[in-house]
C-alpha cells in the first residue's frame, strides 16, 4: 500500500513509471511469468512495462479512451496484454492471479459497501497466497498536503491531470485528459472516498486480506 503523492504539475514521466514498476516488482517479489492483473490500468503504463519484464498481465479499466491508448502502446511495444473493459464492481475472476495491483489512486469511487465489494472480488481473483498492492491516497496525509497529480505520456502526446479537493472524507477529483497534438480535452469530475490507513486495514481484513507492509513512497520508505 503506497501513499506516493505529488505536487501540482510534477512530471509523471517515463522515469516515474520506471521507478514505480521497479517498486511493484520488488515488493511483490514474484517469479517472472506470474499472472498479474492491473486493475484500472489507465493507459497501461505499468501493465506494459511489467509485460516487457516477462509477467503475464491482464489490464482492466472502465474508460474506453484509456484502453484504446493502452492497446495502441502495447502494440507499439510488441507486448501481448489482455485489456478488458469492466467496472471493478463486476470483476468475475476466480483464483486466476498471483497478484493484483491498483495504482494511481484508483480506488474509492463508490459507496463504502461497494468499495468493500471490490476488495472481496479482488480477493476472489487471487490464487491462495496471492498479493494485492494498492497505491492509495491517505486521508490523514491529504488533510495537510497538496495532493494534485500530473502525468505526461512518454511520447508527449497525452497529458493527464488530477486536481483534488478534500472535504469531510470525500475527495473531489477533476480529471482532464488532453491530447497535446490535437488540443482535444476530455474532462471528468467525480468523488473519491478517501480512507485512513486504519480504515483500509479494517476493510481489507473484513474481505479476507491481511496487510503485510505499508510504504510512504516508491523508494520503499516505510
Amino acid at each position: 500500500m503506497t501513499q506516493e503523492l505529488f505536487g501540482d504539475l510534477k512530471s509523471y514521466s517515463l522515469a516515474g513509471t520506471e521507478q514505480e514498476v521497479r517498486f511493484i516488482a520488488n515488493v511483490l517479489n514474484l517469479p517472472l511469468a506470474s499472472d498479474m492483473m492491473d486493475l484500472y490500468c489507465g493507459y497501461g503504463r505499468h501493465a506494459i512495462e511489467l509485460a516487457k519484464m516477462g509477467y503475464q498481465v491482464v489490464g482492466v479499466d472502465a474508460t474506453p479512451a484509456f484502453l484504446e491508448i493502452a492497446r495502441q502502446k502495447a502494440a507499439e511495444e510488441n507486448v501481448n496484454i489482455a485489456f478488458q473493459s469492466s467496472d471493478m464492481r463486476k470483476l468475475d475472476y476466480i483464483e486466476q492471479f498471483d497478484a493484483v495491483i491498483n495504482m494511481f489512486a484508483a480506488y474509492g469511487y463508490f459507496t463504502d459497501e461497494e468499495n468493500l465489494q471490490v476488495l472481496e472480488l479482488i480477493n476472489k481473483s487471487l490464487r491462495p497466497g496471492g498479493l494485492f498492492l494498492i497505491d492509495l491516497l491517505n486521508r490523514d496525509w491529504m488533510a495537510h498536503n497538496n495532493i494534485n497529480r500530473y502525468w505526461r505520456h512518454p511520447s508527449g502526446e497525452y497529458v493527464l491531470s488530477y486536481k483534488v479537493e478534500l472535504q469531510q472524507g470525500l475527495a473531489t477529483l477533476k480529471r482532464q485528459l488532453m491530447n497535446q497534438v490535437t488540443g482535444e480535452k476530455k474532462q471528468y469530475e467525480f468523488a473519491l472516498r478517501a480512507y485512513s490507513l486504519a480504515e483500509m486495514t479494517a476493510n481489507l481484513e473484513h474481505c479476507g486480506l491481511k496487510v503485510i507492509k505499508t510504504y510512504s513512497g516508491f523508494d520503499e520508505r516505510p
